[in-house]
């Protein structure tokens, strides 16, 4: 399963699977992946050709060890730091820059 340009992510887990799954390589960029959270922000991959080395690296197309990236999603949703991914050998290498943007959306309970 590759990741849609615009999917939605309910959790947490649903967005480190998003995250996880890769990037569909017929998306042009530079933006390839955008998800809206549940919480009304939204997460964003795209294409990085910078000289910053990347924050996770694996050799295949989708990142199967998700516990590797748990801490990079945490700090990218509690401080906005961006994160680097690189996935994929030889020439089908995928580097993508994860950042956010909005401000969450707070639940008003009514007083009882």
């Amino acid at each position: 399963m590759s990741l849609t340009k615009n999917a939605h992510a309910q959790s947490l887990e649903a967005l480190i699977d998003r995250i996880s799954a890769g990037s569909d390589p017929k998306e042009k960029g530079p933006e390839v992946a955008r998800i809206t959270l549940w919480d009304g922000r939204i997460v964003t991959g795209s294409y990085y050709h910078g000289k910053k080395r990347p924050d996770m690296t694996v050799r295949t197309e989708i990142i199967w060890d998700d516990e590797k990236l748990k801490p990079l999603v945490h700090a990218l949703l509690s401080t906005r730091k961006q994160f680097i991914t690189s996935t994929g050998s030889h020439d089908t290498v995928c580097t993508l820059r994860w950042a956010i943007q909005g401000t969450a959306r707070r639940e008003h309970k009514a007083a009882a």
